[in-house]
């Protein structure tokens, strides 16, 4: 009888344990502050309360771009009040420390917007079921909602459901996120929305603070309508941003002068896989759609497929914390850039000179003009850092070799996209007309390349498709085997098939 008494209370005392471990991980966050903390133990019940708000660097590059009522709610302070059952049978059928139900408290102005959205219904709802072991799982979900103002803009929201399952100390987990669709019509600019989005995922860590694992994300359908292509407030590289860590929107030009009235991808799907080697990091990534409508044209299926071998993890860590402070710092997608490159070029040094691999096992997309097939790989060997000041050293202990397939067609068709921004055509004086002659001379000069490089061997041309094997060797460059040059081939340097293999051993002389 004691023993039954006693134990909600010692439950109650290791389930304090465990949410004091998820609430030093919520610590450790670059985006969130705790500003105050407090735990009340009772024998059957406990009460955990924790106000934290989110630093004023979070989104600090998109800050100004969100509406006015998501960036009120992200600069208020949020308090959560984990209201904590332990004993043997709490909130389950199976014998568990303690069955923990997160309620979030909103300041009024927070709250009133809120309500907007989710009327009287919570806005998040956490259930954590912490078992006897350390271990657990926790359940959010995101109500579904309609919401609509007199100014035209409607927010059809499915909800989202989320389940992990985590280990002791959180030293791995797994997590199953479903979203039904969202459908957001803009008022007169426009209309985005997706269809059936899945998240399956495994993290655990191994040696380093790097995140291991897996995941795969699976996306039905991704549409957007704009009925104002030239609206520079369309910001592709910004929305990345919103939702990566590495902020590689950076590295995305603006497109919002330039987007068609429609896109449309079917099908995306993305998989990563990340694992441990002793000090390696060894990573594979996987994306690709069965269709992109972009405008009037049709694009797909695409299938990439990349990998990274020999990656030295404390190079990793580095510049991922590197680039995770960057991220909070408001910097125009100039600076973010240089800031990213310097970053790469320092705290990434490592990652260059450890002899990584990095290989492109596949790469297929179809359009309109023909299929895209590359394939091949890239990697350095016994590169210094003294060798990355100076473009020849780094180009002698680089080893490349991939094989292209291009149809001539997307070649000129790129070319002519690239000429065209250096010229401004006045359309009252035969601007059209300028325009055609202009793109007719990109086509000959493109055609007139690809028959002098074919009579010289190092392209093959078979029904429009542009072919070669390209191989980066000693500092040199191959086209098909033969040594690439400007100038006219000297007539002393060999084809690399037949240059002689570093490794090949030498034959005895049996002839005695």
């Amino acid at each position: 009888m004691l023993i039954a008494l006693a134990l909600p209370y010692y439950l109650g005392v290791k389930a304090q344990q465990s949410l004091d471990d998820q609430r030093a991980l919520l610590a450790k966050s670059p985006f969130l502050v705790i500003d105050k903390q407090s735990y009340r133990r009772g024998w059957f019940t406990s009460t955990e309360t924790i106000q934290i708000h989110f630093k004023p660097s979070f989104f600090a590059g998109v800050q100004q771009q969100l509406p006015d009522n998501v960036r009120t709610v992200l600069q208020q302070p949020i308090t959560l009040v984990n209201h904590v059952q332990h004993g043997l049978f709490a909130g389950s059928i199976r014998p568990v420390r303690a069955h923990v139900t997160t309620e979030l408290r909103f300041t009024p102005q927070a709250q009133q917007i809120l309500a907007r959205f989710f009327g009287q219904e919570a806005p998040v709802k956490l259930e954590n079921t912490i078992n006897l072991s350390g271990s657990g799982q926790m359940h959010v979900v995101i109500p579904k909602f309609n919401y609509e103002e007199l100014s035209g803009i409607k927010i059809s929201w499915q909800g989202l459901e989320s389940t992990i399952d985590y280990t002791k100390d959180f030293n791995s987990y797994d997590s199953h996120t479903v979203s039904p669709g969202l459908d957001m019509i803009l008022a007169t600019k426009g209309r985005a929305s997706y269809q059936d989005l899945q998240l399956n995922s495994h993290t655990e860590y191994g040696k380093t603070s790097l995140a291991l694992g897996n995941s795969n994300l699976g996306i039905k359908t991704i549409t957007f309508n704009w009925n104002d292509t030239t609206d520079n407030t369309i910001r592709l590289d910004q929305l990345v941003n919103l939702v990566t860590n590495l902020q590689i929107g950076a590295f995305i030009s603006p497109a919002g002068n330039s987007m068609p009235t429609k896109i449309m991808i079917q099908d995306l799907k993305l998989a990563t896989s990340t694992e441990e080697k002793d000090q390696w990091i060894n990573s594979n990534g996987k994306f690709g759609f069965a269709k992109l409508q972009y405008g009037n044209d049709i694009y797909g299926p695409l299938n990439i497929d990349a990998s990274a071998e020999h990656l030295d993890a404390a190079s990793l860590v580095a510049i991922n914390n590197k680039i995770t402070q960057l991220s909070t710092q408001n910097l125009n997608n100039e600076q973010l850039r240089a800031a990213i490159v310097e970053a790469v070029r320092n705290e990434g040094l490592g990652l260059f000179t450890h002899d990584p691999l990095l290989k492109l096992n596949t790469f297929k997309l179809q359009m309109p003009q023909g299929l895209i097939d590359i394939h091949g790989n890239l990697g350095f060997k016994s590169l210094l850092a003294s060798d990355m000041q100076q473009l020849g050293l780094m180009l002698n202990k680089m080893d490349a070799e991939m094989d292209f397939a291009i149809p001539q067609a997307i070649m000129e068709n790129f070319a002519i996209s690239q000429a065209r921004a250096l010229f401004t055509v006045d359309a009252s004086a035969g601007g059209a007309e300028a325009l055609e002659d202009i793109d007719q001379t990109i086509r000959l000069m493109i055609d007139s390349a690809i028959k002098s490089m074919q009579a010289r061997g190092y392209i093959q041309v078979t029904n429009g498709i542009v072919k070669t094997h390209l191989k980066l060797i000693n500092g040199k460059v191959y086209l098909n085997g033969k040594i690439w040059n400007i100038e006219p081939e000297p007539e002393n340097e060999p084809d690399y098939a037949e240059l002689p293999a570093a490794s090949a051993p030498e034959v005895a002389n049996t002839d005695k």
